[in-house]
């Protein structure tokens, strides 16, 4: 359940913010084409990890993109499962 709802919010995401996400660079003087468009979006904190779903989620989808996942320490500890996965994670009182 958990792994279906990430990857229908993934591909929710990623498509409302794709124009935010690929930028065109500006033609430089002297370039006879513009570089092509890259990825802007490198880092993303998922504040509120739980199990790393949505960090799975990015994963199964080729996204190319580092995830913080962060369990509040008001809630179950589910770090030491995130960590299983091969995730990076953190608690966090905020």
């Amino acid at each position: 359940m958990d792994s279906l709802k990430w990857k229908l919010a993934v591909q929710d995401y990623w498509s409302l913010l794709s124009p935010l996400i690929f930028s065109d660079h500006p033609k430089r003087p002297g370039d006879e084409d513009p570089s092509p468009p890259f990825n802007m979006l490198r880092n993303v904190l998922d504040t509120n990890a739980q199990f790393g779903g949505f960090n799975h989620a990015l994963l199964e989808a080729g996204k190319n993109i580092w995830v913080m996942n962060v369990v509040p320490t008001t809630v179950p500890d589910t770090l030491p499962l995130i960590l299983d996965r091969g995730f990076i994670g953190t608690s966090h009182n905020w």
